[in-house]
């Protein structure tokens, strides 16, 4: 058996899983859940929530946190070095705190979740942009001088936000950001994760892609 990646289509909280995977050349199967067909799956799965990596024996392992950096080390992308490790995770609970901010307003009515988006956006999300883009400033980078699974973070958070999907949230917000925009870029333009997105450009992912 491969592993089996199950999820939703849509890039979320397993697009980093799935990068690490395919730079790695690991095989694996993505499965891919709609609103109909996942409450027949949520029953089987360790807390009632995707994304869960089924490993090779069936056993299944939760939290993206967790099987982010599983993949990681499989695929040589978590730095070996106590204190490289220790800086990738800090971009990673960077972007925690940034994306947590939103979590409020998904279930907001449009109107209302445009407005406290743009409060965000103006307020601590800038703030917390701001101290992401401190971090890739330079070019450089998150950790060790080498591509790592917190880059692949930084680059799927920053593309999620430009991708149009965050009603409220500018497509140009990285505009104000140069280092977090010319990272961006980096990142998408990594030989491994072009191909991957000229595979897959498809709705959201087009906003993935190199000068998107």
């Amino acid at each position: 058996m491969v592993l089996k990646l199950h999820y939703f289509a849509l890039p979320g909280r397993a697009e980093v899983t799935r990068l690490c995977l395919t730079i790695g050349g690991i095989p694996f199967e993505d499965v891919h859940y709609t609103q109909e067909t996942y409450p027949a799956f949520k029953a089987k799965t360790p807390f009632g929530q995707v994304p869960v990596l089924e490993l090779e024996d069936g056993k299944m392992l939760a939290q993206s946190g967790a099987i982010d950096r599983y993949v990681a080390k499989l695929a040589g992308l978590y730095p070996e070095d106590p204190l490289d490790a220790a800086h990738a995770d800090q971009a990673v609970f960077l972007l925690t705190d940034l994306m947590d901010l939103f979590g409020p307003t998904w279930s907001l009515p449009l109107e209302e979740k445009v407005k406290a988006r743009e409060a965000i956006m103006a307020g601590k999300g800038k703030e917390k942009m701001g101290y992401l883009a401190k971090l890739v400033a330079g070019g450089s980078y998150v950790a060790g001088g080498k591509l790592s699974f917190a880059d692949l973070g930084v680059y799927a958070v920053l593309s999620s936000l430009t991708s149009g999907q965050y009603d409220g949230v500018s497509k140009t917000c990285l505009d104000e950001f140069p280092d977090l925009k010319a990272f961006r870029n980096k990142i998408a333009s990594e030989p491994a994760v072009k191909a991957y997105y000229d595979k897959h450009a498809e709705g959201i992912r087009a906003a993935f892609k190199p000068d998107a």
